[in-house]
C-alpha cells in the first residue's frame, strides 16, 4: 500500500510539476543532435551541488561554464567528440512531492552529427549516474527516443 502511495504521489506531483511550471528550454537545431531528458524525489538545491561536483571533477571531459538559481550550463569535449557538446540543465521543484525535475538538454556543436549514436544522453547519463544521483531515492528517468535523439542506439559507458 505505502509502495503504491509514494508511486502515486511521483507521478502526480510528476504531471503537476510538468505543467504548472513552465521552463524556458532553449530548441536545439535541427541539424544537430540532442537530447533532453529525470525526476528527484530530493531538493533541487542537493541535486545542482551533486551535479556540479561532479563536472568540476571530470575536467577535462567535462567543463562548467556557468550556475545561476535553477540552472547549470558545461559543455563536453572528448576525443571521440571532439567539436564537443553544449549541456543546459533546468532545475525545478515539483509541487506536490518537494522533489526536483530535471530537464537536461546536451546539443551537439558539429554540423553533421544529426545521428550521433546516442553520444547526447550518454553526457547525461555519464554526468548523472557519476554524480550517484541515480541512486537518490525517488530517482526516475523519463525519455524515449522522440526527446532524446539516439536514445536507443546509446550505449554509454
Amino acid at each position: 500500500m505505502k509502495t503504491l502511495l509514494l508511486a502515486s504521489a511521483l507521478f502526480a506531483g510528476l504531471f503537476v510539476s510538468l505543467t504548472a511550471v513552465p521552463v524556458p528550454d532553449p530548441a536545439p537545431a535541427p541539424y544537430h543532435a540532442f537530447c533532453k531528458t529525470m525526476l528527484f524525489a530530493g531538493p533541487c538545491t542537493d541535486i545542482k551541488t551533486m551535479l556540479v561536483t561532479q563536472i568540476l571533477a571530470s575536467s577535462p571531459e567535462y567543463t562548467l561554464v556557468s550556475v545561476v538559481p535553477g540552472f547549470v550550463k558545461a559543455n563536453h569535449t572528448s576525443p571521440k567528440t571532439p567539436e564537443g557538446e553544449s549541456i543546459i540543465i533546468s532545475l525545478n521543484p515539483t509541487i506536490l512531492t518537494g522533489g526536483c525535475r530535471m530537464s537536461a538538454l546536451s546539443t551537439s556543436n558539429g554540423f553533421t552529427s544529426l545521428f550521433d549514436g546516442g553520444q547526447n544522453y550518454c553526457n547525461l547519463y555519464n554526468l548523472v549516474s557519476a554524480s550517484g544521483l541515480m541512486k537518490e531515492p525517488g530517482f526516475m528517468e523519463i525519455t524515449n527516443e522522440w526527446a532524446c535523439l539516439g536514445y536507443g542506439l546509446a550505449t554509454c559507458s
